[in-house]
């Protein structure tokens, strides 16, 4: 949501003009049950502490920083492309999981990003 509210911010939605201000995201969970819709008010916060919230605007701000950062950093030719980041769902796999290898590293002791950065 927040990059979309960056698209948003940056002119991205035909008439809405550039650089508006947001003042709040709304997540909207559609279902075929009673109530058959609910909406629910986004609370952004900075990282793991929850006692600093973020505005709408702080947050699109940020995201749009950090793909930037993030984009940069895959125009380098030596940067790998990892296929495990969060180490915490290492025993978790997804689609595509089997042709990054992954179970065959795990089964050596690794994820094999290892050799990657030494």
């Amino acid at each position: 949501m927040t990059l979309e509210a960056a698209i948003l911010r940056e002119g991205g939605f035909g008439d809405i003009p550039t650089d508006v201000s947001i003042s709040e995201l709304v997540y909207v969970r559609l279902s075929g049950n009673e109530p058959p819709g609910e909406a629910r008010v986004v609370a952004l916060t900075r990282g793991a502490r929850k006692d600093a919230p973020m505005t709408p605007d702080e947050a699109a701000d940020d995201t749009r920083r950090k793909l930037e950062i993030l984009i940069r950093k895959f125009e380098k030719e030596d940067q790998p492309y990892i296929s495990l980041n969060l180490p915490m769902w290492t025993t978790r796999y997804g689609t595509y999981d089997n042709l990054s290898r992954i179970k065959e590293w795990s089964a050596l002791g690794g994820t094999g990003e290892e050799d990657i950065f030494n």
